[in-house]
């Protein structure tokens, strides 16, 4: 359960900074358009539909999120904002903090885990470690301080 609240405080902290980016930089009347003309116009699911594909369907936002992930994984505090806040850590089997391209590995195989109807996350309710098949893969572990 820490680990998905640890997950929506991330993924909460990354759409609302990248917001400011892309509002901030745009001059497309796309990104400033409101939630109240967006239900005045009669089709609110296509242009809600175009919002999400504008956001997370965008390569600055890829970026962001992966360079959010991977470096604060192998920082000196081994976790994101919202694992750091909850006392969880991402280490090696021993214990170690895991390097960069470990992180990039972890990260990387997260898209296992999704692309298997997110059966990869639900491994951890069967596993001694609580480990997830991106852990697996990448042979780390999330613990708890």
């Amino acid at each position: 359960m820490a680990r998905l609240i640890a997950f929506l405080i991330d993924s909460t902290l990354l759409v609302f900074s990248f917001s400011f980016v892309l509002y901030g930089l745009s001059d497309s009347d796309l990104q400033l358009q409101s939630w109240e003309t967006l239900f005045q116009n009669g089709d609110f699911l296509g242009q809600l539909l175009d919002t999400v594909k504008l956001v997370f369907i965008n390569p600055y936002f890829l970026v962001m999120h992966w360079l959010y992930f991977t470096v604060l994984q192998s920082s000196q505090k081994q976790a994101s904002v919202g694992k750091f806040s909850l006392g969880l850590r991402v280490t090696d089997l021993r214990g170690r903090r895991i390097s960069f391209a470990r992180a990039n590995l972890r990260y990387f195989a997260k898209l296992l885990s999704v692309a298997t109807v997110f059966l990869g996350f639900l491994l951890m309710l069967s596993t001694r470690r609580k480990q997830t098949l991106h852990d697996y893969l990448s042979c780390t572990v999330v613990v708890t301080d």
